[in-house]
């Protein structure tokens, strides 16, 4: 019985690209609109209309006053909603949550605007955001931007000292109508 044994030789079965034999397919994707406004607003999970951005934090600094304030603060920052509905009105809300507060004692925000916008007093509608003209530009993530805040209290009982530090929330809330009513 003969046995062969093959030294030294491989046999290479790999894949080589056939030259000049290629082809391209042109590829597409047009982005359309739906006909009738998808959204629930009592649907939390919804992401038709989100709130996707608001300001990181509004600082303020004052030398010790005798009993009133009235600050401003420059900064550049965004409110960016996204909306995918051309026709779609929308705004946002902001308000003041419960003053400013040091410890144990509450002062009383009179006045606070963000971009000239008041969010308290007679007269308020604290619409710091809006939808613009209904058409394409509604649509994607649109940014408003917040340049300038404005806020005015009062310490009533004298008791602020050099270095205290008041702390206060401002709340956004995304509304599908143009007046957040």
């Amino acid at each position: 019985m003969a046995s062969w044994v093959l030294l030294g030789a491989a046999v290479s079965a790999g894949a080589a690209p056939v030259v000049e034999q290629t082809g391209e397919t042109p590829t597409e994707v047009n982005i359309i609109e739906d006909d009738i406004d998808p959204i629930d607003p009592t649907n939390p999970n919804q992401k038709h209309l989100t709130l996707e951005k608001v300001p990181a934090g509004y600082s303020f600094e004052s030398t010790l006053q005798n009993k009133s304030y009235a600050l401003t603060a420059n900064l550049t920052d965004t409110i960016d909603v996204f909306n995918d509905l051309s026709k779609r009105e929308w705004s946002v809300k902001a308000s003041v949550v419960n003053g400013l507060t040091k410890g144990d004692d509450q002062f009383e925000v009179s006045q606070f605007k963000i971009n000239d916008v008041e969010l308290v007093g007679t007269g308020a509608n604290g619409i710091v955001a809006k939808s613009g003209a209904l058409d394409r530009t509604n649509t994607g993530l649109i940014k408003t931007n917040v340049t300038k805040v404005n806020i005015n209290f009062t310490d009533t009982n004298t008791v602020l000292k050099v270095g205290d530090k008041l702390t206060g929330k401002i709340s956004y809330q995304l509304y599908n109508t143009a007046t957040a009513q």
